[in-house]
Formats: structure tokens, C-alpha cells, sequence
């Protein structure tokens, strides 16, 4: 469904879909997100991915029992 939405029109802008989506959409945020020590972002990002990964896991869950 992601690519008939045209999800691939975001490739474009590369690494900034990361820095854009760290600072909550606010274009203000981007130097502070920039400037951060690798290995926080890096850790926020597993964060982030272990976050959805639940939350899918927990929603199919939840949905199953229905």
C-alpha cells in the first residue's frame, strides 16, 4: 500500500527523513539533531524501532483476540 502512496518520493531527501522525524517535523530542531553524538541518535533510533515493533506486535495481539 506504502508504494501505490508513493513512498519512494521520500528517497529523496535521504538522511534527512531521519533528522526531520527526530525533531518532531520542526524544521527549527534540525542543527540541535545534527549536532547530537552519533550514538544517542543511533539509540534513539533502536528506540524508536523497538517502540513500532511492539506496538504492531501488541495491536495484532489484541486484534486476535477479537
Amino acid at each position: 500500500m506504502e508504494q501505490r502512496a508513493g513512498i519512494r518520493e521520500f528517497e529523496t531527501f535521504r538522511y534527512i527523513n531521519t533528522v526531520n522525524a527526530l525533531a518532531g517535523g520542526d524544521v527549527t530542531k534540525w542543527n540541535l539533531i545534527l549536532n547530537l553524538p552519533y550514538n544517542r541518535v543511533l539509540t534513539k533510533l533502536l528506540l524508536n524501532k523497538t517502540e513500532a515493533a511492539f506496538q504492531k506486535r501488541y495491536t495484532e495481539l489484541l486484534h486476535a483476540q477479537k
